[in-house]
Order: structure tokens, then sequence, then C-alpha cells
């Protein structure tokens, strides 16, 4: 009887979320369409290493070093760390991390770079009788950070504008 009881109440929690359109978070079908196929990276700094990681996942663009259709120039990067909640002794109990990235992306048919720009936030607890461990929290956090900037920059690939077509040479004004 337990064991029935134990094997429907598993049936209906799995149509529940299958009903619910839950899926694992991992590989999923890419966004959309992308206007270029091929991508260069420019001054990607410590964002390099996560911004490759997320483009061979995600499957839809080439990573050249050079003649690519266009190219992902990371113009700033900014790391904050401030003091969120204090005691009333005056210490601090937590720090909100703050990770900045502007960027812009080139594409051989565009006139001028589309900029894009993403925030990462992150609350960090504090704890005079940890600090090595926090210390190594914070490093993780920023970490992941780092990777969750370059999935979202990614991602925002798929909603740039459509590239102009590039006008022939020879074209004259029309009267």
């Amino acid at each position: 009887m337990k064991r029935t009881l134990h094997c429907a109440v598993l049936a209906l929690s799995v149509s529940l979320l299958a009903g619910c359109g839950f899926h694992l978070r991992g590989l999923s079908t890419p966004l959309g369409p992308l206007s270029f196929t091929s991508l260069s990276l420019e001054n990607t700094g410590s964002l390099d290493e996560a911004l490759r990681l997320a483009l061979q996942r995600d499957g839809r663009l080439t990573l050249l070093n050079s003649q690519a259709q266009a190219t992902l120039r990371v113009v700033d990067e900014e790391s904050r760390k401030d003091i969120l909640t204090i005691n009333r002794g005056g210490k601090v109990n937590e720090y909100l991390l703050i990770y900045r990235v502007n960027a812009t992306v080139q594409r051989l048919t565009d006139d001028a770079p589309e900029a894009m720009s993403v925030v990462v936030r992150r609350e960090l607890t504090y704890s005079d009788a940890a600090v090595l461990g926090k210390e190594r929290e914070e490093a993780l956090l920023w970490a992941d950070m780092r990777r969750d900037a370059a999935e979202q920059l990614v991602r925002r690939l798929s909603y740039l504008p459509a590239a102009k077509p590039a006008k022939p040479a020879h074209a004259s004004p029309q009267p």
C-alpha cells in the first residue's frame, strides 16, 4: 500500500512538472537565427574564457580570429563591491557584488557598432569568523557572475536588429 501511494505521488508530480512546461536547464534550442555566422572577439579581458565557452555551447557561431562577419568588443568591464547591510555594532553583514560589462558588436555591413550592456548582481554574506571561506565564496561568485554575463551577451546577439543591406558603390542619387 505504501509503495503504491509513493508511486502514485511520484507519477502525479512528474505529470504536474511536465504539464507546466518545466524542463531541465542545459542545452536548449537556440533562440533564433543570427544575421552573421562567424564572430571574432576583441579586448575581452577576464571575460574571454567565459565568452568562448558560452559561444561553443550555443553552437550557432564559428569563432574566428580574423575575417569574421562580426566582431564582439568589450569596451568596459567594472567590478564593484558595495556594503549592503551593517549590524548595530557597525560591522558589515552583507556585501553587494556588481559586475557590469559594456560591449559592442560591429558587423561588416553596419556603419556603427551596436552597443550592449549587462549588469549582474549577487549578495555576499560576511562573517569575521570565516574570513578564508568567505574569500573563496567571493571568488566563486565573481567567476559565476562572469559566466552569467557572457551567457547574457551571447543571448543578446539574437536580439540585434537585422543587418542593413550593403549599398552598392556605383549607386547614384535619384532626383
